[in-house]
């Protein structure tokens, strides 16, 4: 367990790094991330397996140009939706017709890191849709109060949990968020949701992860704090 005193001192080199960052370079990466992600949920089809999407991602990476990833892409169909990013799938999924899905990305060009996360809905499934809604609501609302109220970061996901629950869902991810910017990271390593100080712009990203309190299903939507 850390003391006060190294708790501080990695507020201290957080506060220090994320001072040093370019925000704009950050909105650009962030941007550059959710184009990437855009066409490789566009490219998600029933009848896929989830290592089918993880090599299309990786294709196009080398279109465009990325350095390197942050983080393996993470693409997760079905019942594989309530795997967090430290989980390993142990069988490689196929997407049904009527069928949930997210993908998450971490990608480096320009040395800046930009993360984007998504869900989709294959389907009429109530649930599911209702999962994917959720995912985006509770990350603009959660939005809403920081810019409102100028949380620290465990009051930030004490708003996610909140707003999870309103919607009847459970938060699914610890640690979650985390600091974005010149790769590699340096500084606050715990999440966003333990971090204990202000929560600066352009310097975070927000996850939220969710998952249904009786079904195996769950939903995804990641983005920066600006």
């Amino acid at each position: 367990m850390l003391t006060g005193a190294q708790i501080a001192e990695d507020i201290e080199k957080t506060d220090q790094y994320i001072v040093r960052q370019d925000v704009e370079k950050s909105i650009e990466a962030g941007k550059f991330a959710h184009k990437v992600l855009d066409e490789i949920l566009a490219f998600v089809r029933p009848g896929m397996q989830e290592s089918e999407v993880k090599n299309y991602a990786f294709s196009r990476y080398e279109a465009h140009a990325v350095e390197k990833p942050w983080h393996m892409p993470y693409i997760r169909f079905g019942k594989h939706t309530l795997l967090t990013y430290r989980d390993k799938a142990k069988e490689d999924l196929a997407l049904g017709e009527n069928d949930i899905a997210f993908v998450d990305i971490g990608i480096v060009k320009n040395g800046i890191e930009g993360d984007a996360g998504r869900t989709i809905v294959f389907g009429a499934n109530e649930v599911f849709h209702k999962l994917a809604n959720a995912s985006q609501t509770i990350f603009s609302q959660v939005v809403d109060y920081w810019k409102q109220n100028d949380p620290n970061g465990q009051e930030l996901y004490e708003a996610v949990r909140i707003g999870a629950e309103k919607q009847g869902f459970v938060l699914n991810l610890d640690t979650a968020g985390h600091l974005i910017g010149a790769f590699p990271h340096k500084g606050w390593k715990r999440g966003l949701n333990h971090f204990p100080d202000k929560v600066k712009k352009g310097g975070w990203v927000l996850e939220v992860q969710i998952r249904h309190p009786e079904l195996p299903y769950g939903a995804f939507f990641e983005d920066l704090l600006i």
